[in-house]
C-alpha cells in the first residue's frame, strides 16, 4: 500500500513544531523520518515511552514532543481505558472529560475500576490530515489486524502463566473470519469442558456457552446475527455472573451445552460484514491481571507541566472523579509575606513574588512535576515520586538562596511533602485533586519554618529520598495534625550551612 502524505500540511506542522521549544538535536528530523517511512501500525497508538527507548532519547522530551505535535495537529491524543484482564481497549477517547471510573469490558465481560496509574493509557496516532494509515478505517483491516492489533493495547507482557498474547490467541481460536451480509458459514469443532464464545466486536454481539462434563453426539447450533445481536434458534440465552479470584465477569447472553463435537451454523443477516471470532476457553483457563511494558499513564500525563500548559481546557466531568493510587503532593508558602507587603508595598512585593514563582516553576518542571495551582504566594504541585518532589524542594531552597542575593528583602520558603492515594477531580474549571492525602500535605507544609522542608514518613520512606538528604540536616518528629487521628511521624529538613 502506497504511503499517502499531505506534504504541505506536514511541512507547515513540522516548522511550527521546531519553533515550539528548544529541542535536542535531530529530535524533529527523526520524527519527520518516522512519519514518512514508518509502517502504518507504528504510527497507530504510539507509546512515547517506547518511542524514547527506541531512539535513546529522554522520556520527558518524547512526551513533550507528542504533546506539542498534538496541539499543532500532527497527532491525535487518545485516552485508552484498557481492560485489566485481557488488555482490550474498551474505549478510546479523545477527551479527558469522557473518562469514567467504572466500565465493563466488551470483549471478556470483566468489570473494571480504573485508576490513572495503570489501566488508563495515553497514546498518539498520526492525524489523517497528515498521513493516511489503514488503522484510520478499522472496518477495512484484515481480520487478524482488526482483532489482535486494533482492539488490544500495545506492549502487553507475557501472562503470569508464561504465555504470550499470540499464544493465548492460538490456543482459544476456533474460527476468525469476516462473514459477508447474508452469508452462511458452518464451523465444525470439537470442544472440551470450559466455555465456547462467539464474538463480533463491530456489532458488540456476544454469545457464551458453558460446556458440561459430557461427551455428546454432533450437535448443530444455528446462530443468526440480527439487529446487532446473536440469536440461537430454539434457545433462550440468559445473563450470568461468573466470580473468579481476580475478577467478576458479567455475561449478557449465555446458555449451556454438552462438550463434544459441535456444528455452528452462522448466518449474518446484517447489512455489513461481521468479524466473527469463535473461541474456546478450556476449563482450567484462568484470568490474570495483565501487565505492560512502560507506557504513558494518565497519572504521568496529568503530572506533566507541558500537558497542563497546552491543554488547559482538558478537565474531568464535574460529576466524575478518577482514583490515583499513589501520587506525591508538594505545597509551598512564603514566610512573612504579609509583613513584606507592609514594608515594601504591594507593587514591589508582587514583583518579588512573581520572580520567586519562576524559581519554583523551574525546580518543579526540572524534576518531572506539574503545578496544580497557585494560591496567593503558595504553590501546590504534584510529582510521580517522592524523590522527585524532595529534589525539587531542595532545588527551590537553593534557587531562592541565589535569588535572595540579588534583592534587598530576602524571601524564605516553607515546604511540605506527602504521598498517598487521591482523587483527580475538576474544581473551578481546572484539574485538581481531592482527599485526605492533599489535606495532610497542606498541614505538613504548615509545620515548616523559614527555609525548611517537612516530609511525611510515608514520603520519606520512598526509594531514593534518603540519598538526597545526605548533606542536609534532618530530624524526626511526631506531631498532631488537625483532622488526623493519633500522632504523625514527619521529618524536618534544612540545608546544611
Amino acid at each position: 500500500m502506497a504511503i499517502i502524505i499531505n506534504e504541505a500540511v506536514l511541512e507547515d506542522k513540522l516548522t511550527q513544531l521546531e519553533q515550539a521549544r528548544n529541542w535536542n538535536p535531530r529530535v524533529v528530523s527523526r520524527l519527520e523520518s518516522a512519519i514518512r517511512t514508518a509502517d502504518d501500525y507504528d504510527l497507530f497508538r504510539i507509546n512515547p515511552i517506547q518511542y524514547a527507548t527506541d531512539r535513546n532519547m529522554d522520556e520527558q522530551e518524547a512526551i513533550d514532543l507528542f504533546l506539542h505535535g498534538t496541539k499543532l495537529g500532527l497527532f491525535e491524543l487518545e485516552w485508552h481505558l484498557v481492560c485489566a484482564f485481557c488488555a482490550h481497549v474498551v474505549e478510546s477517547l479523545s477527551e479527558l472529560s469522557s473518562i469514567h471510573s467504572h466500565y465493563k469490558c466488551s470483549f471478556c465481560q470483566a468489570e473494571n475500576d480504573v485508576a490513572l496509574d495503570d489501566y488508563i493509557q495515553i497514546a498518539f496516532t498520526i492525524s489523517p490530515q497528515v498521513r493516511s494509515i489503514r488503522f484510520h478505517q478499522p472496518e477495512q483491516l484484515d481480520i487478524e489486524e482488526y482483532y489482535l492489533k486494533y482492539h488490544f493495547a500495545k506492549g502487553l507482557q507475557p501472562f503470569p502463566n508464561g504465555m504470550t498474547q499470540q499464544q493465548v490467541g492460538d490456543l482459544i481460536t476456533r474460527y476468525m473470519k469476516y462473514v459477508e451480509p447474508n452469508e452462511r458459514v458452518v464451523v465444525e469443532t470439537e470442544i472440551t469442558p470450559g466455555m465456547l464464545q462467539a464474538k463480533d466486536l463491530l456489532h458488540r454481539a456476544s454469545l457464551v456457552f458453558f460446556l458440561q462434563e459430557h461427551q455428546a453426539d454432533m450437535e448443530a447450533i444455528p446462530i443468526h446475527l440480527t439487529d446487532g445481536k446473536f440469536h440461537a434458534a430454539g434457545r433462550t440465552p440468559a445473563p450470568r455472573t461468573v466470580e473468579q479470584t481476580a475478577a467478576t465477569f458479567q455475561f449478557g447472553a449465555t446458555d449451556e451445552l454438552e462438550s463434544g463435537k459441535v456444528q455452528i451454523e452462522f448466518t449474518n443477516m446484517m447489512d455489513r460484514r461481521s468479524p466473527l471470532w469463535i473461541m474456546h476457553y478450556p476449563a482450567d483457563f484462568e484470568s490474570f491481571y495483565v501487565s505492560f511494558n512502560p507506557f504513558l499513564s494518565g497519572k504521568r500525563l496529568l503530572t506533566t507541566q507541558t500537558f497542563r500548559d497546552l491543554f488547559r481546557t482538558e478537565t474531568l466531568s464535574v460529576d466524575e472523579g478518577i482514583a490515583v493510587k499513589d501520587i506525591t503532593f508538594l505545597f509551598t508558602d512564603l514566610k512573612g509575606s504579609t509583613d513584606m507587603y507592609d514594608r515594601i508595598g504591594d507593587l514591589n512585593a508582587y514583583y518579588l513574588v512573581r520572580q520567586h514563582f519562576d524559581t519554583l516553576i523551574t525546580a518543579i518542571t526540572n524534576n518531572h512535576g506539574a503545578i496544580v495551582k497557585t494560591i496567593g504566594d503558595a504553590v501546590m504541585a504534584t510529582f510521580l515520586s517522592s524523590s522527585d518532589a524532595v529534589k525539587a524542594a531542595l532545588d527551590m531552597l537553593q534557587g531562592l538562596d541565589e535569588f535572595n542575593k540579588t534583592i534587598s528583602v530576602p524571601l524564605y520558603l516553607k515546604i511540605g511533602i506527602h504521598s498517598g492515594p487521591s482523587i483527580a477531580v475538576t474544581l473551578n474549571e481546572r484539574l485538581d485533586y481531592f482527599g485526605q492525602t492533599v489535606n495532610i500535605a497542606a498541614r505538613i507544609q504548615g509545620l515548616a519554618g523559614a527555609s525548611e522542608i517537612y516530609v511525611s514518613q510515608l514520603a520519606q520512606s520512598h526509594p531514593g529520598v534518603a540519598g538526597l538528604l545526605t548533606n542536609c540536616h534532618v530530624t524526626r518528629e511526631q506531631v498532631v495534625l488537625k483532622g488526623v487521628s493519633g500522632k504523625t511521624d514527619v521529618y524536618r529538613i534544612s540545608l546544611s550551612r
